[in-house]
């Protein structure tokens, strides 16, 4: 499924059979959890969250990889919240 395909082979917590991925396609998301409303961060090496470029006021796109399971939840988010970036280059 995409989410194990996105996934990198190591750094992810492995319960109830989940865990890594096998990152085919260069991807390599690792796992690092999300900034909670206190400034501390939660849930890494269980979840993945990624902002997408698409934003408005209120909201923003978000990605959400999980350990134990193998989709990619997309959803969207309050912008201050804390998930994690990739930066491509064109």
């Amino acid at each position: 499924m995409e989410g194990v395909a996105l996934k990198s082979t190591y750094g992810w917590t492995a319960i109830f059979g989940g865990g890594n991925g096998t990152d085919d396609f260069g991807f390599s998301a690792l796992p690092g959890g999300s900034r909670g409303n206190l400034g501390d961060f939660l849930y890494a090496g269980d979840f993945g969250h990624w902002w997408s470029s698409t934003s408005n006021d209120d909201s923003a796109w978000g990605r959400f990889l999980f350990n134990i399971l193998p989709i990619i939840q997309r959803s969207y988010y309050d912008p201050h919240d804390g998930f994690s970036i990739r930066c491509l280059k064109d």
